[in-house]
């Protein structure tokens, strides 16, 4: 039986799977019933398995020996309300699979029963990382720190994301690095309340963080090169308690983002000594807090010419792909192929005629047919390298 034949043959159930996760989606670091599901079809499979201790990971492993190959996916959903009125559609209010992530884990679910059926063919060992939390607190370091890369060794690692973007049947591949390093960051500013009919006699923290968000639009456009990549974003700012009140205390939360270590910290450290200066100017202090989620994503080269190759044979010259740039997205899969040589591609998921096709969208609906793009590659590459 051709790979195309087997991938064929296991897909209905792929999309059988995909469906009942859809149906089901947990939000990050609440993916119990997502793990019981995964770990039940493992064992109806003979695929041996374990648990994570640090989050709710499952490590399985097909074959035996080096070198040893991973396939990484994501397991988590998103706090959004579903919009897309599907029979199989989010069963939890509020909450969605909105990225993509129930097509990833039904992928891999579908490549280990196809592999586990090819295992005397495979020449070392293949390790299914089924990952939680990417969309959070970055899983895949707990992950790692558990062991998951060794024992042996994982010499290589492939993942994949759904592209609503890119025509079902597509495959999309980028040398280098493909997404960004991400930081997260909460700044409060202190200011100093009081009636809002005497603002000279306090320090209004709304007006000290509307001059600090304007200023920081500079930080881009003004303080790296403009050939290098960066992103600054405030995504939500709350303070003030009634209309005359002068508030004396404004929180805002946002994302930094940049294509290399160096612009990732001249950007960090500019914005500290941004908000620090504006706020003294007016009589104000900040509290800056800031979480390094993740590394960017920097795809092997050597790998990444093998994945090309594949995608070639297998789905065509035309279908296969390159990006013409990196995106600001942020992965933590950037986490594995840190560790060893990584390739992270994408998949065509376009469902033509859908209103709202966005990826954190209520509204997404990725296109089934990029489940066979993705299982001919995965399983494809793993054929290849062992």
């Amino acid at each position: 039986m051709t790979l195309q034949e087997a991938v064929a043959r296991v897909l209905p159930e792929a999309i059988e799977m995909r469906r009942y996760l859809h149906s089901h989606p947990e939000l990050s670091g609440q993916e119990q019933e997502t793990r019981d599901y995964i770990c039940r079809k493992l064992t109806d499979w003979a695929i041996p398995h374990r648990l994570c201790t640090r989050n709710l990971g499952v490590i399985a492993d097909i074959g035996r020996g080096s070198p040893c190959i991973a396939l990484r996916v994501d397991t988590d959903a998103l706090p959004i309300t579903e919009q897309t009125g599907l029979d199989f559609a989010s069963r939890i209010p509020g909450i969605m699979h909105a990225c993509g992530h129930d097509v990833h884990t039904a992928v891999l679910l579908a490549a280990a029963k196809l592999l586990k059926a090819r295992e005397s063919e495979l020449k070392g060992t293949v390790r299914l990382l089924f990952q939680p939390a990417e969309e959070t607190t970055g899983g895949a370091s707990d992950m790692i720190a558990e062991g998951c890369m060794e024992n042996p060794a994982v010499t290589a690692v492939l993942g994949f994301h759904v592209d609503p973007t890119l025509a079902p049947g597509y495959a999309a591949f980028c040398y280098g690095t493909m997404n960004a390093a991400a930081t997260d960051f909460t700044l409060t500013v202190l200011g100093r309340g009081c009636h809002g009919a005497r603002p000279d006699q306090g320090v209004d923290a709304i007006v000290v963080s509307a001059q600090l968000i304007t200023a920081l639009q500079s930080l881009v456009s003004r303080s790296i090169s403009p050939t290098a990549s960066g992103v600054v974003t405030i995504g939500t700012i709350q303070g003030g308690t009634k209309e005359n009140i002068i508030a004396d205390s404004v929180t805002m939360t946002g994302t930094i983002r940049a294509l290399n270590p160096e612009t990732q910290s001249h950007l960090k450290d500019t914005l500290r000594r941004m908000a620090e200066h504006t706020a003294a100017a007016f009589g104000a202090e900040v509290q800056l807090k800031m979480d390094d989620l993740c590394p960017a994503l920097i795809n092997d080269q050597a790998l990444t010419n093998r994945l090309l190759a594949l995608s070639r044979e297998l789905l065509g010259e035309e279908q296969t792909v390159l990006m013409q740039e990196p995106s600001l997205g942020a992965d933590d899969f950037a986490f594995f192929s840190s560790h060893t040589p990584g390739c992270y591609f994408n998949v065509g998921a376009r469902t033509e005629g859908l209103e709202g096709q966005a990826l954190h969208s209520p509204s997404f609906v990725p296109h089934e047919g990029c489940m066979e793009t993705a299982l001919l590659l995965l399983t494809g590459g793993v054929l290849s390298l062992l």
